[in-house]
């Protein structure tokens, strides 16, 4: 069958209306390149035709322009990047970085409303697969925006900082550079603590410093650019770290991160606290996030990953997912779909399943004065069935648990009659 090489929409023999329309301004191009990918033989070519676009990493980045409904390789006005399977042997899996990328970049514009430069995946004439995607630095008329990564803009270079200078800094004060220079700053912040967030859950171990960038609209204004550079890194690097950056100057410390080794959802509130994001804002986006499972996995059910590299992937997302817990409206949505609210009154017990691999059966009281408190920490007083009668008698023998939701990972009814 065929299938969107943009989207996934399936009986597109290249690419959809709308994918054509984001990519090539409506023109009707097709999903195979008229050249062969580099190989020693034609690198020269390669090299001559590209040499005015930088190089970085593992990945080598070949400039395209369109002519008529062709794309063609340029070293000036260049309108579109390329990036072929990289030659790097140390990589696992290389084969698989196209769709890797152009994958990670649909889940986080299609399911998770992110704004992402525009891409696709398109063959060589051998059939070898490359990542296709629109450069947003260049203007209408063909002259580029300016623009500034966050390395730039905090002064950090290989000159003063050393060869790891993209590494050295927090994603706390990227938050605050926004602060700085973007005069539309909450929604700004926003969209960056979502960009943060789906790096996290999608293993993207490599979004330093200069993957995250400012350009001056034509208004005169700065705003962040669309995001770029996302790939699921564990796929090719399986003991890559957790995150490029640290969260925010002693993150590491937290109570949650020193008892599990690793970032779960206080640490992403505490980031999003100081970053200036209301802590209402917060939840919306975390809930939003977090909630979205089945479309994530319907999406790389339906990508050109091989099926080895979809467990992968897919198990790296799962596991992520697991330990950002559930926030109030995820649980109160289990409870009541209708009226959601985690105090909501329960016809019969629930069980709670939690990260650590232990679970309880019981109920959420009555709303408190106490309750109302620790919901603000995302924690929720519950009793257990063992309990169920001293709670009706309101006897103050009673013991009330106080459950995190940052470690709860599962809601659901249980079927007793």
């Amino acid at each position: 069958m065929s299938i969107c090489k943009g989207c996934y929409r399936p009986d597109i023999e290249f690419y959809c209306p709308a994918c054509r329309k984001a990519l090539f301004d409506g023109a009707r191009v097709s999903a195979v390149l008229e050249f062969d990918a580099p190989k020693d033989e034609n690198l020269p070519l390669y090299q001559e035709k590209t040499k005015r676009l930088s190089i970085s990493g593992v990945q080598l980045k070949y400039s395209l322009r369109l002519e008529g409904n062709k794309l063609v390789l340029t070293d000036t006005g260049g309108h579109y990047i390329l990036k072929p399977i990289p030659p790097a042997v140390t990589l696992q899996k290389r084969e698989q970085t196209p769709e890797n990328e152009h994958l990670t970049m649909q889940i986080a514009t299609k399911i998770f409303k992110i704004q992402t430069a525009a891409s696709a995946i398109i063959y060589f004439q051998d059939g070898s697969p490359a990542y296709l995607t629109r450069r947003f630095d260049i203007r209408p008329d063909g002259k580029k925006y300016l623009q500034e990564d966050m390395a730039q803009i905090s002064g950090k270079s290989r000159q003063t900082r050393g060869e790891n200078f993209k590494y050295e800094g927090t994603y706390e004060e990227i938050g605050h550079l926004i602060q700085l220079h973007v005069a539309a700053a909450p929604p700004a912040l926003e969209n960056y603590f979502r960009l943060v967030l789906f790096n996290y859950l999608f293993s993207n171990g490599d979004a330093h410093l200069k993957n995250f960038s400012l350009y001056q609209t034509d208004m005169g204004d700065y705003n962040l650019t669309p995001a770029y550079d996302l790939i699921c890194t564990v796929l090719h690097m399986p003991n890559e770290s957790d995150t490029a950056l640290d969260l925010y100057t002693g993150d590491h410390e937290s109570e949650f991160y020193s008892h599990y080794g690793f970032y779960g959802q206080a640490d992403f509130r505490k980031l999003a606290e100081k970053i200036g994001i209301l802590p209402l804002r917060t939840e919306r986006i975390l809930t939003q996030i977090l909630s979205s499972k089945d479309e994530v996995i319907d999406l790389i059910r339906n990508s050109f990953l091989n099926e080895e590299s979809k467990t992968i992937y897919t198990k790296a997302y799962l596991d992520k997912l697991s330990r950002m817990g559930m926030t109030r409206t995820m649980i109160g949505r289990t409870i009541d779909p209708e009226h959601p609210d985690v105090y909501a009154v329960t016809t019969k017990p629930v069980k709670l399943s939690f990260l650590d691999g232990s679970s309880l059966t019981g109920f959420f009281p009555d709303r408190t004065d106490e309750s109302d408190k620790l919901e603000k920490d995302n924690k929720y007083l519950f009793v257990q069935n063992i309990d169920a009668k001293k709670y009706k008698e309101r006897s103050e023998e009673i013991n009330f648990l106080k459950i995190e939701g940052d470690c709860l990972i599962k809601v659901e009814y249980l079927n007793i009659i």
